[in-house]
């Protein structure tokens, strides 16, 4: 199957700003995604350790 988005830009050169404009939101798509995933997987697994940890040394 041809790639049709080929056929529409194959002559076609975007403007530099452009690229910049889709680099620049991808960019904040991935801090954001990267932000999601500390607080809700990091920080939680982080909490339960320091309390597994406090846990463990109260038995001892």
């Amino acid at each position: 199957m041809e790639n049709p988005f080929k056929a529409i830009l194959s002559n076609e050169k975007l403007p530099v700003f452009l690229k910049d404009k889709v680099m620049e939101d991808v960019e904040l798509l991935k801090l954001s995604f990267e932000l999601a995933e500390l607080f809700a997987v990091k920080y939680p697994e982080s909490v339960n350790d320091i309390l597994k940890t406090t846990r463990n040394n109260r038995k001892k």
